[in-house]
C-alpha cells in the first residue's frame, strides 16, 4: 500500500478538471478516475468551470466539445491563454448537425488530445499517464 500512494504521488498529472454537459458521462467518468487516485473537480457548463478555474492549479483539463452556453472550443482558447502548461484532452461524440472533425479543430486550437466519444477507461487512463510524461498519446484507431 505504501508503494502505491508513493507512486500516485509522483503522477505527473494529478488535479483534474472535467466539464461536461451530460452528467452521466460526467459522473461514470469521474468514478473511473478517482479510483484511479485523480483528484477531480466536476462542473457541466464552461463559463462556471473557468471561473472556478481561476487562482487555481490543476493539471489536467478535459472537456466536452458541444455544450451548450460556452463550448470546449471557447474553454480550449481560455485555458490555453491563462494556464498554456495545462494539459488538455477534448472529447466528442459527434454532431448530428454539422459534419466537420470538429476534434481536429481542438487540436488546432491547442488541445493536446482528442478523443471521440464513447471513451474506454483503460484508453483514457493510458493518455492520461503519457500526457503527464511527455509521451505523445496515440489514439485508438477505429479500424
Amino acid at each position: 500500500m505504501v508503494e502505491w500512494v508513493h507512486l500516485m504521488s509522483d503522477r505527473a498529472i494529478q488535479n483534474i478538471l472535467l466539464i461536461d454537459d451530460d452528467a452521466w458521462f460526467s459522473r461514470a467518468l469521474n468514478q473511473v478516475l478517482v479510483h484511479h487516485g485523480y483528484t477531480v473537480n466536476v462542473f457541466n457548463e464552461g463559463k462556471q468551470a473557468l471561473e472556478w478555474l481561476a487562482g487555481r492549479r490543476v493539471d489536467l483539463v478535459m472537456t466536452d466539445v458541444y455544450m451548450d452556453g460556452m463550448d470546449g472550443l471557447e474553454i480550449i482558447r481560455a485555458v490555453k491563454k491563462s494556464c498554456p502548461t495545462v494539459k488538455i484532452i477534448a472529447m466528442s461524440g459527434g454532431s448530428q448537425v454539422v459534419d466537420l472533425d470538429w476534434l481536429s479543430l481542438t487540436k488546432m486550437l491547442g488541445a493536446d488530445l482528442a478523443l471521440g466519444k464513447p471513451i474506454e477507461a483503460a484508453e483514457l487512463l493510458k493518455a492520461i499517464d503519457d500526457l503527464g510524461t511527455g509521451v505523445a498519446p496515440v489514439p485508438k484507431s477505429d479500424n
